[in-house]
């Protein structure tokens, strides 16, 4: 079931199904992957449940948090209650009490919650943003003349020396 990663000494899993209770892992690749008060570094499967616990990189077809806390999620569904998430990217997004630096989805339906940039074809709930996608197409347009017009006066200097 479990299997010792010769590069990295780290420990790995590959199975069908899993549910792990408590403690950590490396990675985790399954068809079904269920995480109770435990984390992995990342987790790869169909179905991921992740329960009062924490994972670095989460990607699978339907993805569910619940108290817990991620760094990045991908997935078809993604559904988020009362935790965190550093960046969460799926066709449907569903976020109840929860903090996130930035969703990507086309379409998001939030309550009570919060993210930095807000990326959506179609948005439904009460969700606070600091970037909503046309605040983030107007930050991305200033940002690229901005950075433009820079590196013009830096060519302007540069060959004044020569």
């Amino acid at each position: 079931m479990g299997k010792e990663n010769e590069r990295t000494g780290q420990n790995e899993m590959q199975v069908d199904a899993i549910d792990l209770t408590g403690g950590t892992i490396e990675t985790l690749e399954a068809e079904v992957v269920s995480v109770t008060q435990g984390g992995a570094n990342q987790i790869t499967a169909s179905d991921v449940e992740l329960r009062q616990g924490g994972a670095l990189q989460v990607q699978g077809e339907h993805v569910n948090l619940d108290h817990a806390a991620a760094g990045t999620v991908r997935g078809n569904l993604v559904s988020a209650t009362d935790g965190g998430i550093g960046v969460a990217v799926g066709e449907d997004v569903k976020l109840y009490n929860t903090q996130t630096g930035a969703v990507v989805g086309r379409k998001i339906e939030a309550e009570n919650s919060s993210a930095v940039i807000l990326l959506a074809q179609e948005v439904n709930g009460t969700v606070e943003t600091m970037l909503d996608t046309r605040g983030a197409l107007l930050a991305g347009v200033v940002s690229g003349i901005t950075i433009g017009l820079i590196l013009i006066v830096g060519r302007l200097f540069t060959r004044r020396r020569q």
